[in-house]
């Protein structure tokens, strides 16, 4: 790279695993193969090569061109590709993991342990009395606290229950097919903002009849929100298609027995909370689907095959 004050040409090697495109950052880019120009205003742009695998753009003065021809690059696709096929196929020819299931299982209910402790001594420290004196203070801590609750409760979970984000939909879409009814990815957190709302409104309805934040009911809706943690951390993290394909059915069960233990304490909460179940119904399907479409891997958590 030549930075001297005098310098009117700048260069950098660029490397893709694309055969024939390349996404740079820059102001004004040139298309190489047919010279016109095309503004980008600063965002990612991507621009096609020539022939001989060379790239150019302009921001200002400068020039970039590529270390790796079209038939290279197509290579490498091609090795990354059969990669692909290879982990596959280890992971439908893999044994049961057994381990993995206990795994689940056990970190769902420490997440269910951990939240009901925490509950417990809100209700034991600050709510049961205030419920008594303050209802209005009382049910807008449990409000705000069921929010919350809705969004992280993740951080109780031993494992990584992390979610997907926006920015990182299209190497989403790259690694798993979608069927074509899939909803746009901006859909998804604003549905789960809603759903956040109608559990905190619901579970504040539950709190104001029984209360108490440690009524069976709301203890239902944590074991719920500790299967969603688990099922977000086999299905996004360990992208297990087919562990997640059944796991999503305990996730729905959950949530519609939330709205029937809702329903019980007082029938307007179970109104209110009914959408999450629906929706969730709705990504059940959404979620076979994918399984169907990607290769149907193994319904259970497997383990690479040992070869001696």
């Amino acid at each position: 790279v030549d930075n001297s004050p005098h310098s009117t040409t700048r260069k950098m090697q660029c490397v893709t695993a694309a055969p024939s495109t390349i996404a740079v950052r820059a102001t004004r880019v040139v298309n190489a193969r047919r010279g016109r120009d095309a503004s980008v205003a600063g965002r990612y742009a991507r621009i096609v090569t020539n022939a001989a695998g060379e790239v150019s753009f302009r921001d200002g003065p400068g020039t970039a061109f590529m270390t790796m021809t079209p038939k290279e690059a197509e290579l490498r696709a091609r090795v990354s590709d059969t990669q692909q096929w290879i982990d596959a196929w280890v992971v439908k020819t893999g044994t049961f993991d057994f381990g993995a299931v206990v795994k689940y299982i056990a970190a769902t209910a420490f997440e269910v342990g951990a939240i009901t402790t925490a509950l417990f001594a809100a209700q034991k420290f600050c709510l049961g009395n205030l419920h008594a004196t303050s209802l209005g203070a009382a049910k807008a801590i449990v409000a705000v606290m069921f929010f919350m609750l809705a969004f992280r409760s993740r951080v109780f979970s031993p494992l990584n229950a992390s979610r997907p984000k926006i920015a990182n939909e299209r190497k989403a879409k790259q690694e798993r097919k979608r069927p074509s009814w899939t909803p746009p990815a901006v859909v998804f957190p604003l549905v789960w903002i809603s759903m956040g709302f109608l559990r905190s409104l619901s579970t504040m309805m539950v709190f104001a009849t029984t209360g108490t934040v440690v009524h069976p009911a709301i203890i239902a809706l944590v074991a719920h929100l500790s299967i969603g943690d688990t099922w977000n951390s086999i299905n996004n993290v360990e992208k297990k298609l087919g562990a997640a394909a059944v796991g999503v059915l305990f996730v729905v069960s959950s949530a519609y027995n939330v709205v029937a233990q809702y329903y019980n304490v007082i029938p307007t909460a179970g109104y209110v909370i009914a959408p999450l179940a629906v929706w969730l119904t709705i990504a059940s399907a959404l979620v076979w689907n994918i399984w169907a479409i990607n290769g149907k891997q193994p319904l259970y958590p497997t383990k690479p095959r040992a070869f001696n």
